[in-house]
């Protein structure tokens, strides 16, 4: 195989084929808006062309009421549309309810989209294909780089664990795909160290965090500001430590302090749904009433606002893989407070936020009391640029631009086997 220069291309541009199942639509308009916005971006490049294949579960004819009606809801989402001005293609793929299919599920990925992507190449002959997440995308973008004879690229969202790679396929393809892949971006060190642990130290993982939208974050007016709110934004879950966070307040109340605690986030998942309900039920049993409100999904542009308005950013999660709203707030001069929980301690440093341990709600409560009382003095404008200087989109998509230029520059070896890189089984 030989492999073609980025500056030798047809018309001088780099054509991207974008695989991931998170991707914003009409019935999930927040789904994975950190890989819509690079790659808008991206597209808007000279010199880059991108494509996107988000395949959705195949859901046979349902009724849309009662028990089913959570996964007929698939059935509704455009199979092809432009959105942004970028080409979105949304194909099928046969997948089991939960959890039960994850052991074929790249598999099927990889046949749901051959069809659409063989037509594809007759209009659009991608010269690179770039995953998100190592499983099953990465997987499946694996096999497809064969099929296609180009290089694959890989950007990783989540912690390789063994409760992830509980399955014996699941851990064998995607550790094939890590060592396989021209570059294997992750967005923290905490996710880095974590694919290390599996595949050793290797040349080809690069942190690359995910950024913000330094237009759409801004500052509020001071008069704006509700100086006693603390805002949460994210699912309404354990593992994010609202449960934590709602013990917290409850200590805020006791000792007659103010504050004020906005919820924001909702699932469109029956798990998560189930456990926003016990979490309203305990705010109730702590006895936090005007305390505590829940407000469910919100626009992007009205989480901005929220965010410009509060006091403070509050991220309490028992494992976090980075931590976007974080960045997202001080892109609008608001502080944080978060938990170290593994991708949080990339982003907050003492001049711009507070950490505390997981689990441990009065330190979540001495930390946020910290923020609100100004015990520590943070600068709205210093945040902001902050946020900027490391996370801003553009600079996102510099840093895919190069790993693109590895991918493409690279040795033809795709899979050498003589790689000497410790490999955990």
């Amino acid at each position: 195989m030989r492999t073609l220069g980025m500056t030798e291309r047809q018309g001088g541009r780099l054509r991207v084929l974008m695989l991931s199942r998170s991707y914003p639509s009409e019935l999930f308009p927040n789904s994975g808006l950190w890989v819509e916005r690079p790659t808008v971006l991206l597209n808007e490049r000279d010199g880059f062309e991108v494509r996107v294949v988000s395949p959705q579960p195949y859901c046979p004819p349902l009724p849309h009421t009662g028990p089913l009606a959570h996964y007929a809801r698939f059935r509704r989402i455009a199979g092809h549309e432009i959105r942004n001005g970028v080409e979105i293609m949304r194909p099928r793929f046969a997948s089991g309810p939960g959890s039960r299919a994850n052991a074929v599920e790249s598999r099927a990925y990889e046949w749901g989209i051959r069809r659409i992507l063989d037509r594809l190449r007759g209009r659009f002959a991608f010269d690179l294909i770039h995953a998100h997440f190592i499983y099953p995308e990465g997987a499946a973008a694996h096999a497809l780089s064969r099929r296609y004879d180009v290089p694959f690229v890989v950007s990783e969202h989540a912690p390789w664990s063994e409760e992830r790679f509980a399955r014996r396929s699941v851990r064998r393809t995607s550790i094939e795909a890590g060592r396989a892949t021209r570059s294997l971006m992750t967005v923290s060190d905490y996710v880095a160290r974590s694919i290390s642990d599996w595949i050793g130290t290797a040349a080809s993982i690069s942190i690359v965090p995910t950024g913000v939208d330094g237009e759409m974050f801004v500052p509020a007016p001071p008069s704006d500001h509700i100086d006693d709110q603390i805002l949460y934004v994210g699912w309404p879950n354990f593992n994010k430590g609202v449960d934590v966070l709602l013990r917290a307040m409850a200590l805020i109340k006791e000792r007659h302090e103010p504050g004020r605690l906005l919820l924001v986030g909702g699932s469109y998942f029956r798990s998560t749904r189930l456990m926003e309900a016990q979490l309203k039920q305990l705010a109730e049993s702590l006895g936090l009433g005007d305390r505590v409100t829940f407000a469910g999904p919100r626009e992007h542009h009205e989480v901005a606002r929220l965010m410009a308005r509060s006091a403070v950013l509050v991220l309490p999660s028992r494992a976090e893989t980075a931590g976007t709203v974080l960045v997202e707030a001080l892109a609008c001069g608001t502080p944080v407070v978060a938990t170290r929980s593994g991708g949080p301690e990339m982003y907050v440093t003492p001049e711009v936020g507070v950490l505390v341990p997981v689990g441990d709600p009065k330190a979540l409560a001495d930390a946020l009391l910290t923020v609100l009382h100004g015990r520590v003095s943070f600068a709205p404008m210093q945040l902001r640029e902050y946020a900027l200087e490391h996370f801003a989109w553009p600079r996102i998509v510099d840093a895919w631009v190069d790993a693109y230029a590895r991918a493409m520059s690279s040795s033809s070896e795709v899979d050498a086997p003589s790689r000497s890189r410790a490999v955990r089984h």
